[in-house]
């Protein structure tokens, strides 16, 4: 399977690769993986004193301050271009910003148009946080996070697996966005640590996170590419 991949706020494309470096090889050489890095220059993310340095250049998809709105609307728009241009991609793998970016478009698109084919097979989501709504933005301009089904449906059907940690200080977003999908197609690992990703500093942690994205994989092959 081919998967895009989208970092962490703070982070970089190189950072990704690194943190997800044991699992991509647990998974083997079947698959292929394709990192887009953010545009928005960002300072680096706390916890990353072995991946990087704080003069190194850092990147967000999206602005998380005042501007969130705007931002997003772009990095939304940005996330179609790059897959009308690169695509099609089997699955999504994100992590942190990179995974919200990714549960975001699925949701928009979803609300757009609910019997079109989704834009990836399946997705692998790492502690993902900043999920706004954007079926309420559309609707009526407001921000907030994505916290439950909208308008009484699951917006996000595909094969998911959503993974993070017991002690994610952000983990009740991680919650919401768990809410909001297909329970007979979603996959939730809660691990111990907090907001990383197994393998580098969580080694423990690595069986357990294979196995299940293995599951997801699985179910999105014998999955039509259909809501």
């Amino acid at each position: 399977m081919r998967f895009l991949c989208l970092h962490g706020i703070g982070t970089s494309s190189q950072i990704l690769k690194m943190q997800t470096a044991a699992i991509r090889y647990e998974l083997a050489d079947q698959h292929t993986y394709q990192f887009v890095q953010g545009v928005v220059p960002w300072p680096m993310a706390s916890g990353l004193k072995l991946l990087s340095d704080p003069s190194a250049e850092h990147w967000a998809y999206y602005d998380i301050g005042e501007g969130v709105a705007s931002s997003l609307a772009t990095a939304l728009e940005q996330l179609k271009a790059y897959l009308a241009a690169e695509g099609p991609f089997d699955g999504v793998l994100g992590f942190s910003q990179g995974a919200g970016l990714a549960a975001m478009f699925l949701v928009q698109r979803y609300y757009e148009d609910p019997l079109a084919t989704p834009p990836f097979k399946l997705a692998i989501f790492f502690s993902p946080v900043s999920v706004y709504d954007p079926v309420a933005y559309q609707k009526s301009g407001e921000v907030k996070i994505l916290d439950g089904p909208v308008d009484q449906k699951y917006v996000i059907r595909i094969p998911t697996a959503i993974i993070y940690g017991e002690e994610d200080s952000r983990r009740h977003e991680c919650e919401g966005l768990v809410s909001s999908c297909d329970p007979t197609k979603l996959s939730v690992l809660v691990q111990k640590g907090g907001h990383e990703i197994a393998g580098i500093g969580l080694r423990s942690e690595l069986a357990g996170t294979v196995n299940t994205i293995r599951r997801v994989i699985y179910l999105a092959q014998l999955s039509p590419r259909t809501h």
